[in-house]
């Protein structure tokens, strides 16, 4: 069912087999590496987060995407993803940080490093558990990793992140070698960049546990604000991509490219909804109008098994996926959100209320688009969960259109917005159900869970069947660890 990127080497017309670099430079690794984390949180966990954050349903008249739509996922799926990661990315990332080290090369070293604890961030969110320190031995290694919980593998992290930071990074770009300056797909060797990229890494590790860990994280927290950390004011992605086959944005390629169709990812009335309910432009950004016509239409979550006799597939608007757009590690607008947040809970300074502006704005910068008058005003006078609510909603509507939908669904099971609904948002005879409220989640009609939202991923097959050490098979609505508020 499952597509994945894994050519970071062809795509960069790299000499270098990534799984034996041996004698290659630390710069030239450090890319393909790079290629392959953006490969699969760009292409399947662009499509599972899609889903799974209601911006995208699959099409009553395709089959690709049904067992992720209903939460009906095998251990097999994703798990190519999994394998590309740890043998692709981090595998890389290793290499790369140890070469670069042993030279000296402390700029791409810190880099490699940031980009690391990005890719181990999103695994341990999406699993729970996973191999770490134990991990990426080879052959010759510990074939039998242990697990290590997430509330672990996040100290870690910060504590990696830490130490890179620590070494003489360069502090002009006269001082960044021209081979990592020209290795670097996402700041061009501009290390001011990149030093805001962890910062703000950071910053997301410490508020994913604010609820599970409130001490820690407002500890963290404060600390990055005492040290005078400066976060990203502009979006950490990679921005290499045309419209060739092998060459174009992981997304397309995967959904539309490699599937030789338009028609599986369809609107979900969940983000539709709320779109249309504030008149906001991006809607015509997310989503292309139907083929019958110019009229924008959308269907509710999970419902691809409507016959079409009732829905004809020709009238829903299909996803707008471009084979040149970017993939986005942390955006600009993601960035000023946390900052919000950050400073709403009393943990940083500024103004919450022109952070919370500053995203908003750079979304509707980045889709090209204008913010309606007056639209979506911070709450001033509200409560602490109102100003939360307004966060996390609007940082919702900003990952859409980076496709970072993949953080969106993190962010919902860790904070509860956007809402679920109580009602289902079409009555049967298709109707608006007057009681349902615009960008409110609904549990997919076709969904297999008993209502319950899916949590996590399985661990994949390939681990169970060779890995001794692989915990226990929980169902994917089992939370993750810092998931309890």
């Amino acid at each position: 069912m499952m597509y994945v990127s894994s050519c970071g080497d062809e795509f960069l017309d790299v000499n270098v087999d990534p799984n034996n670099p041996a004698d290659a430079p630390a710069e030239n690794v450090f890319p393909v590496a790079v290629i392959s984390t953006a490969g699969v949180v760009g292409g399947n966990y662009a499509i599972l987060g899609g889903l799974w954050s209601q911006y995208y349903t699959q099409s009553n008249t395709a089959n690709q995407y049904k067992t992720t739509d209903a939460f009906n996922l095998q251990q097999s799926d994703y798990q190519n993803s999994w394998s590309e990661l740890y043998s692709g990315a981090l595998n890389d990332y290793k290499f790369t940080k140890q070469k670069a080290s042993a030279s000296g090369n402390w700029d791409t070293n810190f880099m490699a490093t940031v980009m690391e604890s990005y890719t181990y961030q999103i695994l341990v969110d999406l699993y729970d558990q996973i191999p770490f320190e134990e991990a990426l031995q080879g052959n010759t290694g510990n074939v039998s990793p242990t697990y290590r919980g997430g509330q672990d593998v996040y100290d870690s992290l910060i504590v990696r992140i830490d130490k890179a930071m620590a070494m003489p990074i360069s502090t002009s770009s006269a001082q960044v070698t021209p081979a990592t300056k020209a290795n670097d797909l996402l700041f061009g060797g501009d290390m001011n960049q990149w030093l805001r990229f962890a910062n703000t890494l950071k910053l997301k590790i410490y508020l994913r546990q604010v609820y599970a860990r409130p001490q820690v994280a407002e500890a963290g927290i404060k600390s990055l604000y005492a040290s005078g950390a400066q976060f990203l004011q502009t979006d950490a992605n990679v921005d290499i991509f045309s419209d060739e086959t092998s060459r174009s944005n992981p997304l397309y390629e995967q959904d539309q490219r490699q599937l030789n169709s338009t028609q599986n990812l369809k609107a979900s009335l969940t983000l539709f909804s709320y779109l249309q309910a504030n008149n906001d432009p991006r809607l015509d950004v997310y989503y292309i109008p139907t083929t019958t016509g110019s009229a924008q239409r959308a269907m509710q979550q999970g419902e691809f098994e409507t016959p079409t006799s009732q829905l004809s597939g020709a009238t829903v608007s299909r996803a707008r996926i471009s084979p040149t757009a970017p993939v986005y590690f942390i955006s600009e607008a993601e960035s000023y959100f946390l900052q919000a947040e950050a400073v709403l809970r009393g943990f940083g300074t500024g103004d919450v209320a022109a952070l919370y502006n500053a995203g908003i704005d750079a979304s509707f910068a980045q889709t090209a688009t204008t913010r309606p008058a007056e639209a979506y005003a911070f709450p001033t006078g509200g409560s602490f969960e109102q100003k939360l609510e307004a966060i996390i909603v609007q940082k919702w509507v900003a990952l859409a259109g980076t496709t970072q939908g993949i953080e969106a669904y993190f962010e919902r099971n860790r904070t509860g917005f956007p809402r679920t609904s109580t009602v289902r948002a079409l009555n049967q005879d298709r109707t608006a159900n007057a009681n349902y409220v615009a960008g409110q989640f609904v549990y997919p009609i076709e969904g297999v869970t008993n209502n319950i939202f899916a949590k996590r991923l399985l661990f994949p097959q390939t681990e169970t069947t060779r890995n001794p050490n692989t915990p226990t098979v929980v169902p994917i609505t089992t939370p993750i660890w810092w998931d309890v508020d």
